[in-house]
C-alpha cells in the first residue's frame, strides 16, 4: 500500500475565501442580503445609536459625505424614517476605480421608537454634521396636576 502525502489545494482555499464573503455580503446587507430581515442582516444603512433621557429620544445615524438637503427624516406612526440618497460624484467617472467599497444609491431606514412614548411633535429638532444626523425627539411632558378651588354657588344650607 502506498501512502500519498497531502499537499493544499490552492482550489479549495479560493473557494472557502468566496464562500467567506460571499457570507459577509449577505449579512452585511449586499446583494440578495437586501431582502433579508433587518436583525439577520446585522443592522441597516445608516448604523444608528437610540437613546432616552426623562426629557427626549435622541437618535443619531453615521451619514458620511451627505448633504443636508439629501437627508429626509419623518416621524410615521411610532418610527422614525431616514431616508435620502448618496449620489456618485460626475467628477470620479473619468478615473478607472480598482476598488469601490463606499456605497451609493438611494437608503431607506425605519427605527422603531420605544413603547408607550409620547412625543411632542412640535418641538422635534434634526441636525446635521460632521457626517452625523442627530434627531431629538421631546417627550410630551404631562401637564402639573393642580388644585382646583370648588366655590359655591349661592348661600350655603
Amino acid at each position: 500500500m502506498n501512502i500519498i502525502p497531502w499537499r493544499p489545494r490552492p482550489e479549495l482555499s479560493v473557494l472557502r475565501h468566496d464562500m467567506a464573503d460571499l457570507v459577509r455580503r449577505v449579512m452585511e446587507g449586499e446583494g440578495l442580503g437586501r431582502h433579508l430581515p433587518e436583525a439577520l442582516r446585522g443592522g441597516g444603512f445608516p448604523r444608528v445609536n437610540v437613546a432616552e433621557t426623562e426629557e427626549h429620544v435622541e437618535i443619531t445615524a453615521e451619514l458620511p459625505g451627505m448633504a443636508p438637503q439629501d437627508i429626509d427624516v419623518q416621524l410615521l406612526g411610532h418610527k422614525l424614517v431616514i431616508s435620502g440618497e448618496r449620489r456618485w460624484e460626475e467628477e470620479q467617472t473619468s478615473r478607472e476605480f480598482h476598488r469601490v467599497e463606499r456605497e451609493y444609491g438611494s437608503f431607506r431606514r425605519e427605527i422603531p421608537l420605544p413603547e408607550g412614548l409620547e412625543l411632542d411633535a412640535g418641538r422635534i429638532d434634526a441636525r446635521y454634521g460632521k457626517g452625523v444626523l442627530t434627531v431629538i425627539l421631546p417627550k410630551r411632558q404631562p401637564s402639573p396636576v393642580s388644585r382646583i378651588p370648588v366655590h359655591a354657588e349661592g348661600p350655603a344650607s
